[in-house]
């Protein structure tokens, strides 16, 4: 069968084009999380003081830290949640890794002038002694303080995004999707038919228009907001509109791609499963 070219015609409506703006919009930060920006500035004006010092010399640096999580608020802005999790998530690990190091070292320090103290009462000053404990109550305060909030920050986003995880996703049981990011290819079919009130194979037929280019039906033709089961990629996509391009969205990553009517005949091609949700008409 020849290929379909890019100007072949959709059965029914083939006006009903995809605006770009629909497609590349910005997606906003889901609502209902006990975060905001805010968190993210706090926090990383905090890491930007900490001076994680010994004896008057930074010992550990957190400079990368603290541009790390303003990167991580500029993708939360722009609604990538699970990258900025992501992101959080190692940087408050590095951040209690430094912080833990430089504990280590301080106490070293500490006891080494004890030992030398001990040994030789006059070869450290009583003044010494006192910036160093001085020096070390401050850095531990800094240190508390930025861990409380990067903590909230940390944790804030972990609870939104798991919010995010389980919110159920309309024609679909909440707790499908879990099982299905869970399952392996080869199970994913089993997975599907278990969930699902009834399947439908889509069939795609292929003829010269009367006009011009080529004329393409499906039977039966998946509505607006269908759900779709890909048998060779094992992927579940919701279609958004099907006209001279098709757009899809991948309901795994919630991500939304487009692609000319073509590509998305020879998905069809390939195996695509209609899926009926349970309970709909």
């Amino acid at each position: 069968m020849n290929e379909p070219k890019t100007d072949a015609l959709v059965s029914e409506k083939t006006s009903d084009m995809v605006r770009s703006d629909e497609v590349g919009e910005v997606r906003q930060p889901p609502t209902g999380m006990e975060i905001n920006l805010g968190d993210f500035t706090r926090t990383q004006g905090l890491m930007k003081s900490l001076r994680l010092m010994l004896d008057n010399q930074i010992v550990i640096p957190v400079e990368e830290i603290a541009s790390g999580v303003g990167e991580a608020g500029r993708k939360f802005k722009m609604g990538d949640l699970e990258q900025a999790h992501q992101d959080v998530a190692r940087l408050y690990a590095a951040f209690g890794q430094r912080t833990s190091q430089w504990d280590a070292r301080a106490r070293s320090l500490e006891q080494q002038m004890r030992l030398q103290v001990s040994k030789n009462p006059k070869s450290i000053s009583i003044d010494t002694m006192s910036r160093m404990k001085s020096e070390q109550v401050a850095v531990r305060s800094r240190i508390a303080t930025a861990e409380v909030h990067f903590r909230r920050l940390h944790q804030g986003l972990d609870q939104a995004y798991t919010n995010l995880q389980s919110q159920a996703v309309p024609g679909i049981g909440p707790s499908f999707l879990a099982r299905f990011k869970a399952a392996p290819l080869a199970d994913r079919p089993g997975l599907v038919k278990e969930c699902f009130e009834s399947i439908t194979t889509l069939e795609v037929t292929i003829k010269r228009s009367q006009t011009a280019g080529y004329e393409i039906q499906f039977a039966p033709r998946p509505p607006r907001g269908s759900l779709l089961f890909l048998t060779t990629t094992g992927e579940v996509i919701r279609l958004h509109e099907l006209g001279h391009l098709v757009v899809v969205e991948d309901l795994e990553t919630g991500s939304k791609s487009e692609m000319k009517v073509g590509n998305f005949v020879k998905l069809v091609q390939a195996g695509v499963w209609l899926l009926q949700p349970a309970g709909f008409a």
